[in-house]
């Protein structure tokens, strides 16, 4: 999956770009404005736009010498787009869900790099920050089991390798003194799933 616009699986090029601007908002918006969101040329989008209104999953208006576009959210079709356009927040909700309910509780869980960032593609790993707890085996099974899981989950999910970077909480001030750049993406960019934030976690320690 294009970590970046998981979209276009389903909608390649100028299609995706349309249909999640248009899913963005219920404000009716000209070609040439939504050509500017998607950052797309206009005749491009204007091409799209006549071929989905032909479909009906965009609905016309004219407005003096303009036309105005939204995305006719009452369409059989709508809520594919929908699931589109909130992909990546399902990605991440599945993520936080699975971290959550794990037996085995890490003491913090974070999504970071390409994915986190959003200008990843269908090459990118989705790469996680796992801290395990100081008072946990490394090689308990529950624990190594959940690691595993959570791994195969996320190539079902997206199609994408999981890159799990899992650092043991007594690990955790060599890395504020040492700040590798996973510190630094973790500080910039990370998205938290689980335990106390990544900003907090890496300072002071």
């Amino acid at each position: 999956m294009n970590v970046s616009k998981p979209s276009t699986a389903v909608a390649p090029g100028v299609d995706s770009d349309v249909l999640i601007v248009l899913a963005g908002s219920t404000r009716p918006r000209t070609g040439r404005a939504i050509a500017k969101l998607a950052g797309r040329s206009p005749t491009g989008v204007q091409a799209v736009l006549d071929r989905l209104v032909g479909h009906g999953l965009v609905e016309r208006e004219d407005a003096g010498r303009a036309a105005l576009y939204t995305l006719n959210r009452e369409h059989i079709l709508f809520p594919i787009v929908e699931l589109m356009a909130a992909a990546r927040t399902t990605l991440f909700d599945r993520l936080r869900s699975t971290v959550e309910s794990w037996q085995k509780p890490a003491l913090h869980a974070s999504l970071f790099g390409s994915t986190a960032r959003g200008d990843g593609d269908t090459e990118s790993d989705i790469d996680l920050f796992i801290v395990r707890p100081a008072n946990l085996d490394p090689e308990d099974p529950v624990w190594r089991g959940q690691l595993e899981d959570l791994t195969v989950a996320v190539r079902s999910w997206t199609g994408n390798h999981a890159g799990i970077s899992e650092v043991a909480e007594d690990d955790l001030s060599r890395l504020v003194d040492e700040q590798p750049p996973v510190v630094r993406d973790l500080k910039e960019d990370a998205v938290h799933l689980a335990g106390p934030k990544a900003r907090k976690l890496l300072v002071g320690r």
